[in-house]
């Protein structure tokens, strides 16, 4: 196909409601790799935001996907009972921090934070949501309203959901914004320990322990968003075993598909057996072709001991990435956790910079932060040591300028 072709022929038919990262066509993709129209190869460090974390078209993925589809392509869950839906549940008992083990199974992390917001709220019989300052939990209304990291992904949208306030990310802040509103107003509070769109930011770990202390005195459920943290990303399962904590709610998403889109709210037996049946739902949630690759990727993370590489390749291409601030002051701030780092210029027209330099030579790097002064590295969780020094080379040249 001839090269400009494909965005051509997006711009007559796709909404152009959608932002991009570059104008870059693929035809395929293949571990850390991706194949453009004409046969070049790109090194893959954005793994379609966190979600390739096996890289592209993993075999154990595509193998699992292929059998499902001789299967059971579709059913809905509230239909009938199927092996992939309840086996990526047992799974996920397996790996999240006791006691949560109950699953609801959605399609997206905005899906998840709506569906924990509601829990929440049904639950705790309260009104309330606290969100943060650079907090980024998805784009539905619902979703939207707590989202902070940029002023434009409200702008047209108001009025959003009522009740919903925003505390600094210091425990001071937070009572101030509870006494404010009111004891027994607030149903939860929700957080990234890792800030994703807010620039890869990490929370201070005393001000979250005080967080669930608070929060507990308080009868506020703490909801976490691991969708761009959990399942490995950061070196562990989740972030929140970096902090020491259980949340009594947590959204997933993102990885978890194996590439397909597939989220899930998870919680407590005791809190999910006051969510009553039919408070809640969706046709498409724990798909069985999504919870099949869902599935297969966690094993291949279990099985192949990935997170050992995830901590062993973060720290090498996290120390890599300091040195190289300390040689060039264009770098402001490295910071970030396992595989989930980011490389912070003050400079929005700079970073945007960097990306495209980047790809016009065959890395992928897209940027975060609330004017997208952030160049975020997370490359599949298994990469090796080599494409890790092949995207370093390519960056400290772009550097060089």
């Amino acid at each position: 196909m001839k090269k400009g072709k494909l965005i051509e022929r997006t711009k007559k038919v796709l909404s152009p409601v959608l932002a991009r990262y570059f104008e870059l066509e693929v035809k395929g993709g293949r571990g850390a790799f991706l194949t453009g129209l004409d046969g070049r190869k790109y090194l893959d460090f954005s793994t379609g935001i966190a979600v390739n974390s096996l890289g592209h078209c993993h075999p154990n993925i595509v193998e699992a996907i292929e059998k499902q589809t001789r299967h059971l392509i579709h059913v809905c869950a509230g239909i009938a009972y199927y092996e992939a839906n309840v086996a990526l549940a047992e799974k996920l008992k397996e790996i999240l921090p006791a006691p949560l083990e109950s699953v609801f199974f959605c399609q997206s992390g905005t899906e998840a934070v709506e569906g924990a917001m509601k829990l929440a709220k049904y639950v705790t019989k309260k009104p309330g949501i606290i969100t943060f300052k650079g907090a980024f939990h998805g784009r539905t209304l619902g979703a939207l309203s707590v989202t902070t990291s940029k002023a434009k992904y409200q702008e047209g949208y108001k009025p959003l959901l009522p009740n919903v306030y925003v505390a600094s990310k210091d425990i001071d802040s937070f009572k101030k914004v509870v006494a404010k509103v009111g004891k027994g107003k607030i149903a939860a509070a929700i957080i990234e320990l890792v800030q994703g769109e807010g620039g890869y930011i990490i929370q201070d770990p005393f001000f979250v322990k005080e967080l669930v202390v608070f929060c507990k005195s308080q009868g506020i459920l703490l909801i976490l968003d691991e969708i761009q943290s959990g399942l490995g990303r950061t070196g562990k399962w989740f972030a929140c075993q970096h902090f020491g904590i259980v949340p009594d709610i947590m959204c997933i998403a993102k990885s978890l598909g194996g590439g397909l889109p597939l989220g899930a709210v998870v919680s407590s037996k005791k809190i999910m057996e006051q969510w009553s049946p039919g408070a809640h739902g969706g046709t498409m949630g724990g798909n069985p072709v999504a919870c099949a690759a869902g599935l297969a990727m966690l094993e291949v993370i279990q099985k192949q001991k990935i997170l050992d590489n995830v901590q062993s390749m973060g720290g090498y291409l996290k120390q890599k990435l300091l040195a190289l601030q300390a040689q060039y002051p264009k770098i402001k701030e490295v910071r970030g956790l396992g595989l989930m780092l980011g490389v912070d210029f003050k400079d929005s027209a700079y970073a945007k910079h960097i990306i495209n330099t980047c790809l016009s030579r065959g890395l992928v790097l897209i940027s975060t932060g609330a004017d997208g002064q952030v160049v975020r590295f997370i490359p599949p969780l298994n990469v090796a040591k080599a494409q890790v020094d092949n995207a370093l080379q390519i960056f400290e040249r772009v550097l060089k300028g």
